[in-house]
């Protein structure tokens, strides 16, 4: 089957879902050995799992390569990386198109890049067209930077007493559930209910476990 015939809308639609989350669409650009300008667009999907890979290369084309992550908490896992040629984007970026969220503005810039690019493949790069190319790679850069405002909301911090001594405590939005300013207030708590129950009567919080125990049905050789 030949690549992106067959393929159905679901299918389209789950592979846009990946380039949302895993891709990347990016103009490059380069200084040439004569000092020329290059600009070159860029599209690829990076995932741990091959079979993913594998299974929307066998659809859309591309080409997998394997990659090294290089930083942050993954460092050193192995990756891969399923690459488009230009000719491969302009064919198959459109139909994924709407059903894009996240990267739907920059796979319009990108497409509009490569269609501008291939009108002027055979002729001279003019100032006027570099001048153009220059901006299509600033706005993309400047959208890849939006991408980052759904990573987490701003911190706020609010001040609320400590369900334990009292104290007024600087609280993070990102701790919603955190009721005492320390952990020796939170410890001090759990002896105070534990004591509690004791002098009632009733077994600590510690010992419950070892108390019911004994009434647990036990297997019958």
């Amino acid at each position: 089957m030949p690549e992106g015939e067959g393929v159905t809308e679901t299918q389209l639609a789950y592979i846009a879902g990946i380039l949302d989350g895993e891709g990347t669409c990016v103009i490059g650009k380069c200084v040439r050995d004569n000092r020329a300008l290059a600009y070159r667009g860029y599209l690829a999907i990076a995932n741990t799992y091959l079979p993913v890979l594998e299974w929307i290369q066998n659809r859309i084309g591309g080409n997998i390569a394997l990659q090294d992550k290089q930083g942050g908490p993954y460092a050193g896992t192995w990756c891969y990386s399923l690459s488009f040629s230009a000719n491969e984007i302009r064919r198959e970026l459109p139909r994924l198109l709407p059903y894009l969220v996240i990267k739907r503005k920059q796979a319009e810039v990108l497409l509009s890049f490569l269609a501008r690019q291939e009108s002027n493949a055979s002729a001279p790069i003019s100032e006027g067209q570099l001048a153009w190319y220059e901006e299509c790679y600033q706005l993309l850069k400047q959208l890849k930077k939006e991408r980052f405002e759904y990573r987490r909301p701003p911190e706020q911090v609010v001040k609320q007493p400590c369900a334990q001594c009292g104290v007024v405590f600087p609280r993070s939005s990102r701790t919603p559930r955190r009721v005492y300013c320390s952990s020796w207030c939170k410890r001090k708590t759990h002896w105070t209910r534990s004591n509690a129950r004791i002098r009632e009567g009733r077994p600590a919080w510690g010992s419950l476990r070892r108390d019911v125990a004994p009434l647990l049905p036990t297997s019958s050789n």
